[in-house]
């Protein structure tokens, strides 16, 4: 299917009509060679048919004599012994299908012979058993004694009792041979062409055939009509001669006694008709054939030749040449198609224009959009420099509060409330031993004050870590984390690669502030066992990855803050991130924990 595709178009509907035009031929071809098969069968049935006839009239010329014959050897038996011969005599002159008459004894013996002068010592055909059988009865039968002689024509003996009721009285035995120059058994003339009849006797020997012709040898046909005499059935066959055309062969069997009719013709003579049928189908199938074939290709070339002509203007039309009319002499469905593509290169050359002065008047409007885009685009990266200096200074500002608030808690607040615990215990000390309720006052005076201070020690730390300015980075951060989480039973695992002598100042700060933001978020709502904390200084950023076990959440829920606040710490993280050309990255899912993963450079 795939190579047909391939083909031209002329090829493809003349190979599409001759397709049907062998189509069509075939089945004429069938019935032609149906037809000449049926004229086969009629030629095998004629020739059938004259076997037929002959044989019925050799068993109408046999019951004839075998009357003629039952008639005289009535006549004999009814007078003296003394003029028999000469009845007989006379029978056989008026008879005259007879080659001889021979008058047997009760036991078949052969008394005498007319005619005399073929009288003979003894009678072989006596002996046969065919023969023995007949003269056991009380009719006149047929007989076809078995072949003795292969050159002896006899073609039946017809035995006739004188007296049926008396068997003692002896037979007449009448010989039909086809030497006898008085009898004509077949009624085939001897001048219809290739057409030949024979008798046969019962073993397929040929016994009689006409006197002009060349005889056959007797056993001519034994190995072929053998199995067909033995059916007894009339039948047709093909007899292959050596060095000689094939003959038709058509036998037809007696009534009276075995043996038959044998119609002989050559092959070709008696199949000239089919046979020049089929001569004349092959001529004229291959002449047909061939016209049909020069039509189909002429009929392809003109139904092509306008395709082709329309396919060259659709390739103008293609590359771009919408000005040359497309133009098709034809009132056919081809010329309908030109005109339509014709009309198609009219609208398409208006559809072409009026695009190109829409995409004029498209870039015209883009330019000025664009214009317009460029400019508020430079104003919004003023506004985000603006925002990010405003921003930056805002947290440097921060920062810098932190130190100065941690610094006076640490100077002028911490320092108060502990030289307040010392003179609590110096008055304590003083107290004297008896008023109880005034020590258990000053004890409880000192742990609040004790606890106080511990927060604003805490608040120091969470304002500005000293280990940030004195540790460094890792340092801090893992103070930070162990320190926040402990208290919540959260287990901590930190860990650190690289120099951390690259992250320093303001990138340590923000990188420690992201850390600060993700533990505390851990620790107040993951609910997890344990968190991760990971440092990789790089060789140009510093990554940052804060994971943790706990309950998880949908990111996608706080990419905006909420009115409740929830998210604000996830925004302050990636405004640090951004500030400095970072990115923030957060991986976490209902029940899969949170891994907040943190890239900023170092400059």
């Amino acid at each position: 299917m795939y190579r047909l595709r391939g083909l031209s178009l002329r090829f493809r509907i003349a190979g599409g009509v001759l397709a049907g035009l062998v189509v069509l031929f075939s089945l004429f071809g069938f019935l032609a060679v149906r037809t000449i098969e049926l004229s086969v069968d009629v030629a095998f049935d004629e020739r059938l048919r004259l076997a037929q006839i002959s044989a019925e009239s050799v068993d109408e010329l046999l019951e004839h004599t075998s009357r003629q014959l039952e008639r005289a050897a009535a006549f004999v038996g009814a007078g003296t012994a003394d003029d028999e011969r000469g009845h007989v005599a006379d029978a056989y002159d008026l008879l005259g299908e007879f080659d001889r008459i021979l008058r047997l004894d009760p036991e078949g013996g052969l008394l005498w012979v007319v005619p005399s002068a073929t009288e003979d010592a003894e009678w072989p055909a006596g002996r046969d058993t065919a023969v023995r059988a007949a003269l056991e009865g009380a009719d006149t039968r047929v007989v076809a004694p078995s072949r003795g002689n292969p050159g002896d024509d006899l073609i039946a003996i017809i035995i006739a009792p004188l007296d049926p009721g008396d068997r003692g009285a002896g037979f007449l035995a009448g010989e039909l041979r086809a030497s006898h120059a008085d009898v004509e058994l077949l009624m085939l003339p001897a001048s219809e062409g290739s057409v030949r009849a024979e008798i046969v006797d019962a073993t397929g020997y040929v016994v009689a055939q006409p006197h002009d012709e060349d005889p056959d040898a007797p056993d001519a046909h034994v190995g072929i009509l053998g199995p067909i005499v033995a059916r007894g059935e009339p039948g047709t066959t093909i007899h292959d001669v050596e060095d000689e055309a094939d003959h038709v062969i058509a036998y037809y069997p007696f009534r009276s006694h075995p043996g038959g009719v044998v119609i002989e013709q050559t092959e070709d003579a008696a199949f000239a008709i089919p046979q020049e049928m089929q001569r004349t189908m092959l001529v004229y199938g291959v002449l047909a054939l061939s016209i049909s074939s020069v039509a189909a290709w002429l009929h392809a070339h003109t139904v092509v030749r306008p395709i082709r002509r329309l396919t060259s203007d659709a390739a103008r039309m293609a590359s771009g040449d919408l000005e040359s009319p497309i133009v098709v002499a034809r009132d056919d469905e081809i010329g309908e198609l030109g005109r339509r593509f014709d009309e198609m290169r009219v609208k398409l050359k208006a559809s072409l224009e009026e695009s190109a002065r829409w995409a004029e008047e498209l870039e015209r409007r883009v330019d000025e959009r664009t214009s317009e885009v460029e400019e508020k685009n430079r104003e919004l990266n003023v506004l985000n420099r603006l925002r990010r200096q405003l921003l930056a200074k805002t947290i440097s500002a921060q920062e810098e509060e932190r130190k100065r608030l941690a610094r006076e808690l640490h100077d002028d607040s911490a320092q108060t409330l502990t030289a307040v615990l010392m003179t609590l215990k110096t008055a304590e000390d003083a107290l004297p031993a008896g008023p109880h309720g005034a020590r258990q006052a000053m004890d409880r005076s000192r742990s609040q004050l004790e606890l106080a201070l511990r927060e604003i020690r805490k608040a120091i730390v969470d304002l500005r870590p000293s280990a940030l300015d004195d540790l460094g980075l890792a340092a801090a951060a893992r103070s930070y984390a162990t320190e926040h989480l402990r208290p919540y039973g959260i287990k901590v695992a930190f860990s650190t690669s690289g120099d951390e002598q690259q992250a320093r100042g303001a990138v340590a700060t923000a990188v420690f502030r992201i850390v600060q933001e993700a533990v505390s978020n851990a620790a107040r709502h993951s609910g997890a066992r344990k968190v991760g904390v990971a440092l990789d200084f790089g060789s140009s950023a510093v990554v940052t990855e804060v994971s943790d076990d706990g309950t998880g959440f949908d990111p996608a829920g706080f990419h905006q803050p909420q009115e409740s606040g929830r998210g604000l710490g996830l925004l302050g993280m990636r405004e640090r991130a951004e500030l400095f050309g970072g990115e923030v990255d957060i991986e976490s899912g209902p029940g899969k924990g949170t891994m907040v993963r943190v890239r900023i450079p170092y400059a």
